[in-house]
């Protein structure tokens, strides 16, 4: 584990990135959001560019001289290709050229007409640069992530601002873990820990038994209202789950769960605030929050601690290993095991009997995160240069913590969040990108297939390892959602989940959000994908199910319109930045917010911090 990573394993001959068949509309020609035929010149909006032979994470540039050394691909350089994304353009959707394995040079063929209207701009922070939790900041300062505490830094939350608020910076970080001369990471003793189950693939313990099934009645009621309490500071509540019983939701010092049938609700007390909390849950509905020492908003994140939900308390409450620090952003189950890490350590535990089957010692590396489900997976950086870790990602034994399996990223990833763990899919940033490209990885640990995100796809994630709330994968196939553009009308604005293969990357099919909303694909529901339709005005949101053949759509939950300030409209959740999971358990939808900010004498409206809609008489 401690071991520098060897050279990139070289992408599969003839995969992703080769020359395909789009399907054509009943005009003949490519449907929109897939590429023109060779000669046109040009790709339409929504399709995915084509990997070259750049090395993986160079940056997006005008043509340059033969590549170096290190690159990913045996084949000659490449053609001179038109300026790329980060460089101006002209009209039309010219391929912009890529920051992972290069661009490939236009087809040879007459010019054509500019293609559809181009998608409008990016928000505030612009594409290319990772955007902090809703969607409108910037890379942190020395592109150390911010540390997700309680009592942070001013911003979002309270239901009507989404936006994350992390606050450990990489100087601070440096100084902390300065010894002698070099900073020592800690990890464990095996030198290579960590464990096994589940995904954002996996449909979780309280799925339905036909979860394929259209519900006979798609009318939705609000059945979950929780405000938010009064605060002084920016506060975190991380942490909601549903079962077939009860909604739970984390708030200050305490979990609030209410049983969905009886409406009452019980409050599980807290020593202190939630620092992070797992987005999974055992088979006998246990959950996982870290949780400060004290009520004080300076005390440290160092109590594990596993709430019961069926039993609506708390199981276990323990004081984790060397965590003297409040930066602790990540907790993950798997199977029986829980594990968290932190810049000082990381430890995992049994659920079921309390027992610690690792804790983190001083080493040159150290595991980042943890992301659960069907397998426990481990983001782990190696080397003293922040600037340049050394990351690969490691499934773990849950039982031992050793790792059993590792993967090794392409030379110039820098940011791996795990997106699923079975099969294991990452969300790269590569070069000065924290969220680049989409990477599949086989069970022989090599690179199947890159999609790059560009200014076509939405970044899916925030920045803690298990932090992949806007997309959802399949056994063989990634979803995700495009960027919003113009629909039918200048007025209306639209877009859509497209499917890529798992093996190729290649697009399949996509399938839009229909006039004035956004779709987002978040979870899979059996062989189907979920995807949320945003609410627009006039009307509320829909949970629809989306068949991996073709993407035709079913609607499963149609919610009721609701004020602004009020139901869905108190949250911002939108394709582009979603900082908290959307859940969606026994065909009930819930959307909750994992910081909470101060009351202002303006406010008119009591600020959420969860909502949840089931079906009307159910």
């Amino acid at each position: 584990m401690s071991q520098p990573p060897p050279p990139p394993s070289q992408p599969p001959s003839g995969g992703f990135g080769a020359p395909q068949e789009p399907p054509q509309d009943a005009q003949g020609q490519p449907s929109y959001g897939y590429p023109q035929q060779p000669g046109h010149g040009q790709q339409p909006y929504g399709y995915p560019q084509q990997p070259g032979q750049q090395p993986y994470g160079a940056p997006q540039q005008p043509p340059q001289p033969p590549q170096a050394p290190g690159s990913l691909s045996k084949e000659p350089p490449t053609p001179a290709a038109p300026p790329g994304y980060g460089y101006p353009q002209g009209q039309g959707h010219a391929a912009p050229t890529q920051a992972a394995f290069g661009a490939v040079p236009p087809p040879s063929g007459p010019p054509t007409p500019p293609g559809p209207p181009a998608p409008p701009g990016p928000p505030p922070g612009g594409y290319g640069q990772q955007q902090m939790p809703g969607g409108y900041g910037q890379q942190p300062p020395g592109g150390y992530p911010y540390a997700n505490t309680p009592g942070g830094m001013p911003g979002g939350g309270g239901g009507g601002n989404n936006s994350k608020v992390l606050m450990i910076v990489a100087a601070v970080v440096a100084v902390v873990l300065i010894a002698g001369g070099g900073v020592f990471f800690l990890t464990k003793d095996d030198g290579g820990g960590g464990g096994g189950g589940g995904g954002k693939d996996d449909p979780g313990p309280a799925a339905e038994k036909n979860p394929n099934s259209p519900p006979k009645n798609t009318q939705a009621q609000q059945i979950v209202d929780m405000k938010a309490p009064e605060v002084n500071d920016v506060t975190t509540v991380a942490g909601a789950w549903a079962t077939d019983k009860v909604f739970a939701k984390s708030s200050v010092h305490e979990m609030i769960v209410q049983d969905l049938e009886t409406k009452k609700q019980t409050k599980i007390s807290l020593k202190g605030n939630v620092c992070a909390a797992s987005n999974e849950m055992t088979k006998d509905h246990k959950v996982a929050v870290v949780v400060q020492a004290t009520i004080s908003p300076a005390a440290d994140c160092s109590r594990m601690v596993i709430v019961d939900l069926d039993a609506k308390k708390i199981a276990w409450d323990k004081t984790m290993p060397n965590a003297d620090t409040r930066s602790v952003d990540n907790v993950a189950i798997s199977g029986d095991t829980v594990a968290s890490a932190w810049i000082g350590g990381s430890v995992g535990y049994k659920i079921s009997d309390k027992k610690k089957v690792w804790e983190a010692k001083p080493s040159n590396c150290r595991d980042k995160g943890y992301q659960g489900g069907k397998s426990l997976v481990a983001v782990v950086e190696c080397g003293h240069d922040y600037d340049k870790p050394q990351v690969s990602v490691q499934k773990l034994d849950p039982d031992t913590g050793k790792a059993k399996w590792k993967y090794e990223p392409p030379k110039g990833v820098k940011d791996v969040r795990v997106a699923s763990t079975d099969p294991l899919v990452l969300v790269a940033g590569a070069g000065d990108e924290l969220t680049s490209d989409v990477l599949t990885v086989g069970e022989d640990k090599k690179l199947k297939a890159k999609i790059s995100l560009g200014e076509r796809y939405n970044k899916p994630c925030e920045l803690e390892v298990n932090g992949c709330y806007a997309m959802a994968v399949g056994p063989d196939t990634v979803y995700l959602s495009t960027t919003e553009h113009d629909g039918s009308s200048d007025l209306s604005e639209t877009n859509e989940v497209m499917a890529f293969d798992f093996d190729t990357g290649k697009a399949k099919w996509k399938s839009s959000a229909g006039e004035d909303r956004t779709i987002i694909p978040f979870k899979m529901q059996g062989s189907n994908v979920l995807g949320y339709k945003t609410p627009s005005y006039g009307h509320g949101g829909e949970i629809v199910t989306i068949e991996p053949k073709k993407g035709k759509q079913t609607r499963l939950l149609k919610m009721p319109a609701s004020d602004i300030g009020q139901g869905e409209q108190a949250f911002s959740v939108d394709a582009y930045s979603v900082d908290a999971p959307l859940i969606f358990e026994n065909n009930r939808f819930f959307i909750q917010d994992d910081l909470i900010s101060e009351r202002r004498s303006s406010d008119e409206e009591t600020p959420r911090m969860a909502v949840g809609y089931g079906p009307t008489g159910g």
